[in-house]
């Protein structure tokens, strides 16, 4: 093989493996709203795709129960996952307000959720955050994010 061959060779490797490391180093933090059974995750410490430790993310539990949310305001820094579980004995719905039209805030309309499984959002702005069920509309909420 002639030395022109080989040094476009090892150009074209160059150029793949750059592309696949610069691609392979994406990642996203997701902000959308999961719907599952059972008890809520606790504070985890997980491993970045980068191989470098990423922090404890910040859980804020609020019981959804028969009388209405549990605790009804909560205080949390930017970056703080919600998950609101159900613990009613019936279907509940988290939604923003103001009831019917759930405008004020659309990413916390998490929607209607069974008896003994949770919905969550992770929120990424500051501000003070009314909620409701929307089934028991008299049941209230409010998230401050500072």
């Amino acid at each position: 093989m002639n030395n022109k061959t080989l040094i476009g060779i090892i150009v074209v490797l160059v150029i793949i493996g750059g592309a696949l490391l610069f691609t392979g180093n994406k990642s996203t933090q997701p902000t959308e709203t999961t719907t599952q059974q059972g008890t809520p995750a606790q504070n985890t410490t997980n491993q970045g795709t980068t191989g470098g430790i990423v922090p404890k993310e910040t859980i804020t539990n609020v019981a959804v129960t028969s009388s209405g949310f549990e605790p009804k305001t909560v205080t949390v820094k930017i970056g703080t996952r919600v998950i609101w579980l159900n613990n009613s004995g019936a279907d509940a719905t988290v939604n923003s307000a103001v009831h019917p039209t759930h405008q004020i805030y659309p990413p916390l309309n998490l929607g209607q959720f069974p008896d003994g499984s949770s919905v969550q959002l992770v929120f990424d702005k500051a501000g003070t955050y009314k909620y409701h069920d929307h089934l028991h509309p008299e049941r209230t909420g409010t998230v401050v994010v500072q």
